[in-house]
């Protein structure tokens, strides 16, 4: 039972990582597009395009989570909560304050896993991530959602009234079955996202207390080791799922 949670907290920690990534690629990434006029009716993909339109406008990202991650093999979902932290081009923090502390950092083409409690540090190749992740590369400024993904509506249960709630469904094959986004209507952020593996298991996230286009200083990007941390050289964060 040991080893199935802590299985299971290594795919809720990595899942996490390509999330975070997969938006650090939205804002940093995507092709300029024209712009939608302000009195049509809005579709699906004219949806997903506004929300590309907005994060590729931002230079700086702050905001809360808290994360959900329901296991075919546990009962209990894994609960996760911290902040994140985006900087234009080439910074981003992902920082747990539960279920424990962990803190993955990109910075300059490098992107380590620090676990304090462990006392270990993973160190990774952020190009190998991008290369290998199927959802990272649809987003690395090659592709539209529109042209990887099926987009159309999907509502599902919410206690926000003024938001659009899209399904993103693979064209080809993917970790992902479906992702489920839901976006606000007036800021055109995402207020939450739910990723469905094929085996059953799903990821969901909640975003809130977003704060866009502040300085963020150089120090939040910088990480500071005890002397007698463990340091492994990895090569993928897909070895561990």
């Amino acid at each position: 039972m040991r080893s199935t949670v802590r299985k299971n907290k290594l795919r809720f920690a990595a899942f996490g990582i390509l999330f975070n990534l997969l938006l650090f690629l939205i804002i940093i990434g995507l092709n300029i597009r024209p712009t939608l006029a302000l009195n049509t009716t809005l579709s699906p993909q004219d949806i997903a395009l506004r929300l590309e339109q907005k994060l590729r406008s931002i230079t700086s990202l702050r905001a809360d989570f808290r994360q959900f991650y329901y296991s075919t093999t546990v009962q209990e979902p894994i609960l996760g909560e911290g902040q994140v932290f985006i900087r234009r081009p080439d910074r981003m923090r992902w920082e747990y304050s539960s279920p424990e502390k962990q803190i993955f950092l990109l910075k300059e083409g490098k992107f380590w896993l620090y676990f304090p409690e462990d006392k270990q540090l993973i160190k990774n190749p952020a190009d190998s991530e991008i290369q290998e992740s199927e959802i990272l590369g649809l987003l690395s400024g090659n592709y539209s959602l529109a042209t990887r993904y099926e987009i159309g509506f999907n509502p599902f249960p919410t206690d926000r009234k003024n938001s659009y709630q899209l399904k993103l469904t693979p064209r080809e094959e993917s970790q992902f079955a479906y992702i489920l986004l839901e976006i606000d209507k007036v800021t055109w952020l995402i207020l939450k996202a739910v990723f469905f593996e094929p085996i059953g298991s799903k990821l969901e996230y909640h975003f809130s207390r977003i704060k866009l286009n502040q300085k963020l200083p150089e120090e939040l990007f910088e990480l500071r080791i005890p002397p007698d941390c463990e340091i492994i050289e990895a090569g993928s964060i897909k070895q561990s799922l």
